[in-house]
């Protein structure tokens, strides 16, 4: 009898810890399960590819006829200045600097793999650099402020200026893209768009807002050099 009941108790103590077992692993795949939506959410966030500069940044016909598809219903006519990169995604993002009336602007468009083409945002093109780091638009009628350049062309003397404040600069190459802003002080300042080159094997273009002091003499000095995410401005959806 005595050994009867022992076999007895260990089958019964089988029996618990078998459904202890079975319990455990219920909760374990109820715990997977609820990390699924999160596995979700990753899945779709926004993270088809990085936005590249273009080589290339002059507006050509079959840019323009995107711009233009894009920008056909605004109420205010902007002129693409240079088509400054891409994104790719289900079709390809394009983003153009832009003129419109009293500022410059990054203008943003999707064209679809169809060759349908939406407005995705514009976002005036700030160049005032500030104590935190960041950039601000010009204000009109902020007297012995940086305002925007009345003509975004780059002229000889400006390309001369600029060759003279780079010259101990080595190490890339600086193309102008467009004039964007001035400050009357003794002398000027001014804020180019360059596009800029570092001179290594396969090297990767940017762009860059690059700030000359023009003396009165004709000299010239390069104040500063801030790096533009040309991506960074685009709102997604919009």
């Amino acid at each position: 009898m005595g050994s009867e009941m022992k076999h007895k108790k260990i089958k019964t103590m089988k029996k618990i810890l078998i459904v202890l077992l079975a319990a455990l692993l219920v909760l374990g795949a109820v715990g997977c399960r609820k990390a699924e939506p999160e596995e979700e959410v990753l899945m779709d966030a926004p993270l088809s590819g990085g936005w590249t500069p273009a080589a290339d940044y002059e507006v050509s016909e079959a840019r323009k006829a995107v711009f233009d598809k894009g920008t056909a219903e605004l109420d205010i006519n902007y002129a693409p200045l240079a088509y400054l990169g891409s994104q790719v995604v289900a079709g390809t993002n394009h983003v153009f600097l832009s003129r419109g009336i009293g500022l410059y602007a990054l203008i943003y468009v999707y064209e679809s793999l169809q060759g349908d083409v939406q407005l995705m945002n514009i976002a005036a093109l700030p160049i005032i650099p500030q104590e935190d780091g960041t950039l601000a638009a010009p204000e009109e009628g902020l007297m012995g402020g940086w305002s925007y350049a009345e003509d975004p062309a780059v002229t000889d003397e400006m390309q001369e200026r600029l060759a003279k404040a780079l010259e101990d600069m080595v190490g890339a190459t600086y193309v102008p893209v467009a004039n964007l802003g001035v400050q009357v002080v003794a002398g000027l300042n001014r804020c180019l768009l360059c596009q800029i080159t570092p001179l290594v094997p396969d090297a990767e273009p940017h762009y860059a807002l690059v700030y000359v002091y023009e003396k009165v003499d004709g000299g010239a000095e390069l104040s500063q050099v801030i790096d533009l995410d040309v991506g960074a401005f685009c709102t997604y959806g919009a």
